[in-house]
């Protein structure tokens, strides 16, 4: 009799678990589509700022992969030009005219700071004249270089002020509807909807600033390198090409 009534009782109490997990797992359910939020719809209530931001993203990085892969492409057509050019020449043997014009038919940086090198020295006969104008046309290159990066130095500054712009605007619009509404109660729960979608836009605006920054630094460091590699190039032409031949003048032009 006490087993049976003891199974009773275990049989109501686990009845009663079930039906209370049950409607737990309703309440859940009712309750999870109305507090969860996709990244998607999270962004689309950033409001009309968020053109705006998706604009310069998409710029950010339309530029930076054309940027990179054009360094890649710079640095391995200086490599390959500087390896033909040293097999233009015979040893001890310096043709001026052949070394402009084999410069002249590359299209790579390093081969117009050359050949206006070139054309200096063929002008001049002077080395210090010559060596001013490499130093002149290769501070002109690398500072072009460089302004090619800065729309993305610019993306990643105007990006958070845009995200900011976009939080005010929203907020302003929070508190007037907060502040225009008749109901008595649910005014803090409207306030906080609307300041948490109004910070969307702050935060896709800093999404975007900080890896675009990265970029930039990244690719500005790849251009001082760059520069460096122009310099000791320079450098060497001036000791292999031109120091070796300041003593004949103008008949090497």
């Amino acid at each position: 009799m006490l087993r049976n009534k003891g199974l009773l009782q275990l049989s109501a109490f686990i009845g009663s678990a079930g039906m209370a997990f049950q409607l737990m797992a309703e309440e859940v359910k009712e309750v999870a589509p109305q507090s969860k939020e996709t990244m998607f719809t999270l962004l689309m209530k950033g409001g009309p700022i968020m053109i705006p931001l998706a604009i310069c993203s998409i710029v950010a990085l339309t530029i930076a992969m054309e940027r990179f892969v054009s360094f890649r492409m710079i640095y391995s057509a200086s490599t390959l030009f500087l390896d033909k050019l040293k097999n233009t020449q015979k040893a001890g043997e310096t043709d001026f005219t052949t070394l402009k014009d084999f410069c002249g038919k590359s299209k790579t940086i390093i081969a117009r700071i050359l050949e206006s090198g070139i054309s200096k020295w063929q002008s001049s006969g002077d080395w210090a004249l010559t060596e001013k104008a490499l130093e002149d046309i290769a501070i002109r290159e690398v500072s072009k270089m460089k302004r090619s990066l800065r729309p993305l130095k610019n993306i990643a500054a105007i990006s958070p002020l845009l995200g900011l712009l976009g939080t005010v605007m929203g907020m302003i619009n929070a508190f007037q509807t907060v502040a225009l509404s008749s109901a008595t109660f649910g005014k803090a729960d409207k306030l906080a909807a609307g300041i948490y979608e109004a910070m969307v836009t702050t935060a896709t605006g800093l999404s975007i600033a900080i890896p675009t920054l990265l970029i930039f630094y990244f690719l500005t460091s790849k251009a001082e390198i760059y520069a460096d590699e122009i310099e000791m190039t320079c450098d060497r032409f001036l000791d292999d090409y031109i120091h070796g031949n300041k003593t004949r003048g103008d008949g090497d032009k």
